[in-house]
């Protein structure tokens, strides 16, 4: 009787695998045909960056044109996505447009070369997401350092008190400052604006006896740090 129970669950067990493979075949002839991912639009064509006036003493401008890509690939609906970034990364710029030009778009020379972006956008046809392609850079304008360079000098007025003078030195655009700060001994001391076409003045009441080493740190309009350094000794 077990041989015979035997021989009959080994039998049951052959079919079981034998109906399992032909639902597994039968899956795979039923399942959905594959789709490849369609194919993005290409590179868009002649693209021009032109001057525009206005804006300011320290602005540069550009309008941007283009010409469709010459191959639009599987996508419908083409559009475009257009971006502008500044020297230090600052997005100045960003949208989507179905026209093949942008602008005007301004920024700060001091903060300049602009780089601006544009790619063709299509959409899936299929499933609605958007099929990018690839992207077109071109830069606009000119490197330009807007430096701040101060000199620093100090001199003792009376009891603790010490004058200081900060003079702008070359080169001097009277259109380009920023944000600075006096420290004493490493202690901050006085804050305010370095740069324009001339200098400033204080006086720092206080003082101990001894000699105190005085730094005026200044910040471009392009992020870049200038030290004018000084020392002053009080009776």
């Amino acid at each position: 009787m077990n041989g015979v129970y035997g021989r009959s669950l080994r039998t049951v067990g052959v079919g079981l695998v034998a109906i399992a493979a032909l639902l597994a075949g039968g899956a795979a002839v039923s399942a959905a045909p594959r789709v490849d991912a369609p194919e993005p639009p290409g590179p868009v064509q002649d693209l021009a960056l032109s001057p525009v006036e206005g804006g300011g003493a320290r602005a540069i401008g550009f309008e941007a044109t283009w010409t469709a890509p010459t191959e639009n690939g599987d996508g419908i609906r083409t559009h475009y996505v257009v971006e502008t970034h500044d020297a230090t990364g600052a997005r100045l710029h960003s949208a989507a447009t179905g026209a093949t030009t942008a602008g005007p778009i301004r920024g700060d020379r001091c903060r300049g070369p602009l780089t601006f972006s544009v790619r063709a956008v299509t959409q899936d046809p299929h499933g609605g997401d958007p099929i990018n392609g690839p992207t077109v850079l071109s830069e606009f304008g000119k490197p330009d350092l807007c430096e701040i360079h101060m000199s620093l000098s100090a001199e003792q007025t009376g009891p603790g008190t010490v004058h200081v003078e900060a003079a702008r030195e070359q080169p001097v655009d009277p259109y380009v400052a920023g944000p600075c700060e006096l420290t004493v001994d490493g202690a901050p001391a006085w804050s305010g604006t370095c740069g324009g076409a001339t200098g400033w003045s204080t006086t720092l009441d206080g003082l101990a006896p001894g000699t105190h080493g005085l730094v005026l740190t200044t910040v471009s309009p392009r992020g870049e740090t200038y030290v004018a350094r000084t020392s002053a000794t009080v009776g």
